[in-house]
């Protein structure tokens, strides 16, 4: 950041206690008058018929959610460009943090190149152990030599752990903007840190997520391409999500941490610090939690008064691999459950611990976080067909066969279209959809064994802590800007002003333990 530029006063607005009862109040009543009518209408139409009554609402509670989010995909607008001067530019006012513990993989050169073909001011690889630091500096050099123009800075922590490694790294980070990125996350456009940073002119924003989508690869047997399918329709139903409920209220399940942009300030504030590092679960019993790190990002920008924003747009879009690793289904399963588990906790969080939904996002508490309790797909849709075929609608009609028949169209018809846009680009694809819906309804299972074991706060899909077995206990010296100073425990940083980097002509010496890698 150069010494002229001086960002634009950020800070959150937090609601006061009696703000959030006025609000909170406010939203639930209007939530009552709105149950209110819509009962007195299934009323009307059910005539004393209980399970017609039944059959209405829940096809409401399960359909009225839909409906809006149609119409808030289709009036969803992203943030514009901004008519004068832009406040912050990539190459002055930009970090990009990516933790790894796979430096040699094949994701991680594209993700590095792809990262630092958008020219930001520096970037930082953050591993973990000896032996993956020296990996990365060795990865990272042909890179460093394809763009001399973008500041390289490699570290590491004693253990595979993403919010350690994440705290470790912002001492180093002194521009206002901070993009965390995935390693196995790419950058398909060399504008999308400029279409990133566009709703950060409102200073009010302090996270923006982007525009996800998994990787379709070609020449897969039939068994990797379903499940490389899975992945791709994952992400395309919470692109339909985030996009909707982000339009409607400013409120999202979670902004994911594949590729966000964060305000720095945000990050150093020691509140932030504390609970990212240390944040507990099921009334402070259980924890440290690893994963559900973009989950507390979310919810701590809720909580103290900042916006969220949804970048979609074909400049902001990220492309990542899901449903590939080896071995696929146990690995993508494994992912499956821990982002169910994690849906479980977080949400839990959101409306029963912190709150601040109930004032600020009303229509979320319907649509993302009470709906999320209800939502096993196969139990719901087998209740809805159940109680359809017992009421008079069903009886009554003049061929109830075709009755049934429209009610299990809309079904197949409400699942189609947060996919659509994936089989109308993959069109070959579209004989595996039945694979599909029935993967859906398998999921209610995995959903409900998540809440069994929601305590379960492993990182599946990854050994992490193999990853560093063995290694010495770090030296606790960290090369920095004043040269080798003492650094203390990785929890328990002390983050002060953001520092400058060491500027290094050639690859750090072996046993150093942080390193800026810089072409003049």
């Amino acid at each position: 950041m150069s010494p002229t530029h001086i960002p634009p006063t950020q800070k959150g607005n937090p609601l006061s206690p009696l703000s959030w009862l006025k609000q909170a109040s406010f939203n639930i009543l209007c939530m009552g008058l709105v149950v209110g009518f819509i009962h007195s209408g299934i009323k009307n139409l059910s005539k004393g018929e209980k399970v017609l009554y039944y059959f209405l609402a829940l096809f409401i509670w399960r359909y009225l959610r839909f409906c809006i989010n149609i119409i808030g995909f289709w009036t969803y607008k992203a943030a514009p460009m901004p008519k004068s001067n832009a406040n912050y530019h990539p190459g002055r006012d930009v970090t990009v943090v990516i933790p790894t513990v796979d430096p040699l993989g094949v994701d991680f050169h594209e993700c590095l190149t792809s990262c630092a073909r958008n020219g930001p001011r520096k970037i930082i690889i953050v591993t973990a152990g000896e032996d993956l630091y020296e990996k990365t500096l060795g990865a990272v050099a042909p890179v460093m030599e394809e763009f001399p123009l973008v500041n390289f800075l490699v570290t590491r922590t004693e253990i595979a752990n993403k919010r350690k490694q994440v705290a470790h790294v912002i001492r180093y980070i002194n521009t206002p903007i901070t993009v965390l990125v995935d390693d196995h996350v790419f950058w398909n456009s060399p504008d999308l840190l400029k279409s990133l940073l566009v709703p950060f002119e409102d200073n009010q924003v302090g996270i923006v997520g982007t525009n996800k989508r998994v990787r379709r690869l070609e020449g897969l047997s039939v068994w990797r391409r379903f499940w490389n399918m899975l992945g791709c329709l994952y992400l395309d139903r919470h692109n339909f999500e985030i996009r909707a409920t982000n339009a409607i209220d400013g409120g999202v399940f979670v902004v994911s941490g594949r590729t966000v942009g964060i305000r720095t300030c945000i990050l150093e504030d020691k509140q932030f610090q504390a609970g990212y590092l240390h944040e507990m679960f099921f009334f402070g019993l259980l924890g440290p939690l690893n994963p559900d790190d973009d989950n507390y990002i979310a919810r701590y920008m809720v909580t103290n008064g900042w916006k969220l924003r949804i970048q979609y747009t074909n400049d902001a879009e990220i492309e990542t691999t899901v449903g590939v690793g080896e071995p696929v289904h146990t690995k993508f399963l494994g992912q499956c459950r821990r982002w169910a588990r994690s849906t479980w906790r977080s949400n839990a969080s959101s409306l029963f611990t912190e709150g601040t939904v109930w004032a600020t996002q009303p229509y979320c508490v319907y649509a993302v976080y009470l709906t999320s309790f209800t939502n096993f797909a196969l139990f719901t849709d087998a209740a809805l067909v159940y109680l359809f075929t017992q009421s008079s609608w069903y009886f009554d009609a003049a061929e109830p066969k075709y009755a049934l028949a429209a009610l299990l169209s809309w079904i197949i018809f409400t699942k189609t279209i947060k996919v659509f846009r994936y089989f109308s680009t993959y069109p070959q694809d579209i004989w595996l959809f039945p694979a599909y819906v029935l993967f859906a309804y398998f999921h209610s299972f995995i959903k409900l064994w998540a809440l069994l074991t929601f305590y379960d706060h492993a990182w599946s899909g990854r050994n992490l802590a193999a990853l560093t077995k063995g290694e010495k206990k770090d030296d606790g010296k960290e090369l920095s800007p004043q040269g080798l100073c003492d650094d203390g425990d990785i929890s328990d940083l002390d983050i002060g002003p953001s520092e400058s980097p060491v500027l290094l002509k050639t690859m750090a010496p072996k046993g150093s333990q942080s390193a800026t890698i810089t072409k003049a």
